[in-house]
């Protein structure tokens, strides 16, 4: 595929709407770590912040459920598909929920939406702030994420004829999206604390907690960094630079972008004890915006985790968007 004409300065193109805040684990207000409040917060900060720059869709509109069906069908199996979708049971909530499942495909379709628009050339940057759902599996549902978009995205990217490269920040590992794409070639790159979930060996090393260390999967493309479990800017930033060596060696014109906010300092509501700053994500965001614009390479962002919903989640996620749209909308 022909990359698109960037002499024309395009707006942000955010997919999210009200349906969004019916993804309730817990109770609202912040009760529950991973609010989706948060995602209203952090598009209305980006509003404000990009003015006529922006343009917000909602991906509840016009939805047809056959046609997600068929999407999902690409990375996920029949029965999962089936229980979330028709019978709205998950093991992430009890009981039968429509609202939850209806809510879960929302956020998937966002993604959909934000792709078919960055391929269209209608933008050069996208953000879905409940996207990169990064730990569902194939069959199941995974650490509060139930259709994996990110998965999705990459193939469907490369599918264009583009050369799509994964990129996790959040403090958790993204098993799921390493496990769909480990056999792709599509290169995954996981930033994240090695003591915490998933613990998942190809991509963490129990046995070597005390350092900070890689876990790479060379003949799959697959690159992991691990963070001791307080560590703040100067772990992250360790990583950042290391993962820049990475993709500049690939040189990728798609970068899809997990930006969880989990890492940053304080309290969350999980017990997480990395102390990454603004100027951490900050950072890590200028680095993106850096070799994306190098290589002329459109960017996909999904919010990820993020448990300190009611302040500092949708200010990082604003100031990440923001930092990488400015760039590359100059």
């Amino acid at each position: 595929m022909k990359m698109q004409d960037r002499t024309k300065k395009q707006p942000l193109w955010v997919e999210y709407g009200e349906i969004y805040l019916d993804w309730l684990l817990g109770g609202r207000s912040g009760a529950h770590p991973s609010d989706p409040i948060r995602a209203k917060i952090a598009v209305e900060k980006l509003v404000e912040r990009l003015k006529g720059s922006i343009v917000v869709h909602d991906p509840a509109l016009n939805a047809d459920f056959e046609a997600d069906k068929a999407e999902l069908a690409k990375i996920h199996g029949e029965a999962h598909i089936h229980g979330a979708i028709d019978d709205y049971v998950d093991s992430l909530w009890s009981g039968s929920r429509e609202s939850m499942a209806k809510a879960g495909l929302a956020m998937f379709r966002g993604t959909v939406r934000a792709v078919r628009a960055l391929l269209g050339g209608k933008a050069r940057v996208a953000f879905n702030p409940q996207g990169a759902k990064h730990h569902a599996m194939r069959d199941n549902s995974s650490g509060f994420c139930l259709f994996n978009d990110m998965a999705w995205a990459a193939l469907e990217f490369e599918a264009a004829g583009l050369k799509p490269l994964y990129l996790d920040w959040d403090i958790h590992a993204g098993d799921g999206v390493y496990e769909l794409l480990r056999n792709t070639g599509i290169p995954t790159l996981s930033i994240h604390n090695g003591s915490l979930f998933p613990g998942n060996p190809n991509m963490q090393d129990r046995g070597r907690l005390s350092e900070r260390h890689t876990v790479h999967q060379l003949d799959e493309h697959a690159y992991n960094w691990n963070v001791l479990d307080d560590d703040g800017d100067e772990g992250f930033k360790w990583a950042i630079d290391e993962a820049a060596k990475v993709i500049e060696g690939y040189a990728p014109n798609v970068i899809l972008l997990a930006a969880g906010a989990d890492g940053h300092e304080g309290q969350n509501g999980l017990g997480i004890r990395n102390q990454y700053t603004y100027a951490g994500f900050e950072y890590a965001a200028d680095m993106v915006a850096e070799l994306a614009e190098k290589h002329n390479a459109i960017v996909l962002i999904g919010g990820s985790g993020g448990y300190q919903p009611l302040d500092h989640t949708p200010e990082i996620w604003a100031r990440v968007v923001e930092r990488i749209y400015s760039r590359l909308s100059d």
